[in-house]
């Protein structure tokens, strides 16, 4: 369904080529003429090299640009274009990537050959779908995605069964969630069943860069941002989705060992009418400075809380839960809320919710947690177990939280064979990897 192209062949004075339909001259650097550039069209040409540095090549538009950024599209005759599978063009490298055994794989530092990439602009709709080898992507320097953060993303995993079929976890949650996301910042809607068809061809391109190691997968990263040239802060008239690939080992290298937490009630990372619930990079970026706090202190990530109340959002990049007996003698699995917007809706939490709940073992809460009540668990000594959630972890068991001078530890039966996180994690992999038959397991 999809239509392979293959690179013109020609002559040139350098290795490259312009990922813009139409190919731009570009003037040597020994001439003292500005570069002439094709008028309105902002495309890059760079070197395709094996290095990760290989820069970008701007070329400069000479002439006004419109005041309103809105005019620069032509007016819609119909229905916008949205994304066709059926139109997805392929580009096949010619210059494979050197791969990396698995047992080197860490989290987004490797890189596959081709990558998935599709234009939207206002009037038209979405271009057709292009999988091209992996680069450097070319920016007008006024895009928003650089002035205004205007971007969201997606985290997917796919693995490898024991037959060699390639598999997706739930992907119908992540297009639902992306498609949120993009609502939020009011960036363009788009047919989530058509991408997730172009991303499982873009698999099926670079299948034998899949790890088949359990605990390590590929990693996918569908990502969204406004490419609109203007300074001016308007609503979206260019767009990109990108949707690029990395196999990936355990995202924490300790393996299944406890981490600590140190509560954060200091850097806010998200708050009632915000962007907490989305996927957006700004949700992420301005806990950099949390997270190394948090590591000064001994701990490997923050528990975000907020308000007077210290109400718990995420700890690091993940959701959280408890397993305890609460003030009614009931064993219970509590995680915060989605009601006020602060948390994310994470796949692998609601598979847990889904999963505790089949199960039976305990009630299954979700509500608004401050703090205190956690810490007065701990007190009576019943809490029983504390782990975070999340694609790229899966499940990571918590064995300590810091809080101001004190420090609450979990019970070492939380790490033991039999724990509920422990059986948890073997049945979300024994799903993943296609050894528990499960409709959440989707082969490509």
């Amino acid at each position: 369904g999809h239509v392979e192209v293959t690179p013109r062949s020609r002559p040139r004075r350098r290795r490259g080529f312009s990922e813009s339909v139409k190919l731009v001259s570009v003037t040597r650097p020994d001439s003292s003429a500005p570069p002439k550039a094709v008028p309105g069209v902002h495309r890059r040409v760079f070197s395709r090299r094996r290095s990760t540095t290989a820069a970008s090549l701007i070329v400069p538009f000479h002439g006004e640009r419109p005041r309103d950024v809105a005019a620069m599209a032509p007016a819609p005759s119909g229905p916008l274009a949205d994304i066709d599978s059926k139109q997805l063009q392929v580009q096949r490298t010619h210059r494979p990537l050197p791969k990396c055994p698995d047992e080197q794989l860490g989290f987004g530092k490797v890189i596959t050959d081709h990558m998935l990439k599709v234009q939207w602009r206002s009037g038209k709709g979405w271009a057709a779908p292009q999988i091209v080898p992996s680069g450097p992507v070319g920016l007008h320097p006024f895009a928003h995605v650089f002035h205004y953060a205007i971007e969201c993303y997606e985290g997917m995993k796919a693995y490898v069964d024991d037959e060699g079929e390639t598999r997706l976890f739930r992907p119908d949650m992540n297009m639902k969630r992306f498609n949120d996301s993009a609502a939020r910042l009011c960036l363009p809607a788009f047919d989530g069943d058509e991408l997730l068809e172009c991303i499982k061809e873009l698999l099926r391109v670079d299948k034998e860069w899949i790890p088949h190691k359990r605990g390590y997968s590929m990693y996918l990263r569908p990502v969204i941002f406004s490419t609109t040239p203007w300074l001016g802060l308007t609503q979206c008239s260019e767009a990109m989705i990108l949707v690029l690939m990395s196999p990936v080992g355990p995202y924490f290298k300790s393996g299944f060992v406890p981490i600590k937490l140190a509560v954060d009630a200091k850097y806010i990372r998200a708050w009632p009418g915000g962007t907490g619930d989305i996927k957006y990079g700004g949700n992420y970026g301005s806990t950099v400075i949390s997270q190394k706090e948090a590591a000064s202190g001994g701990a490997s990530q923050s528990l975000y809380v907020y308000d007077v109340d210290e109400f718990i959002t995420e700890a690091g990049t993940m959701n959280v839960f408890f397993l305890w007996t609460n003030t009614e003698g009931v064993k219970e699995l509590v995680t915060p809320t989605l009601e006020d917007g602060t948390i994310l809706p994470g796949v692998t939490r609601r598979s847990v919710l889904d999963l505790a709940a089949e199960w039976n073992e305990c009630a299954v809460t979700e509500k608004l947690l401050p703090f205190r009540e956690v810490a007065a668990a701990f007190e009576r000594n019943e809490i029983h177990e504390v782990f975070g959630t999340g694609t790229a972890a899966v499940i990571q068991p918590i064995g300590f939280i810091k809080y101001r001078e004190k420090t609450y530890e979990v019970p070492q039966s939380a790490f033991e064979p039999g724990s509920f996180q422990l059986r948890l994690t073997n049945e979300l992999y024994g799903i993943q990897y296609g050894k528990i038959p499960h409709p959440w397991s989707v082969v490509v």
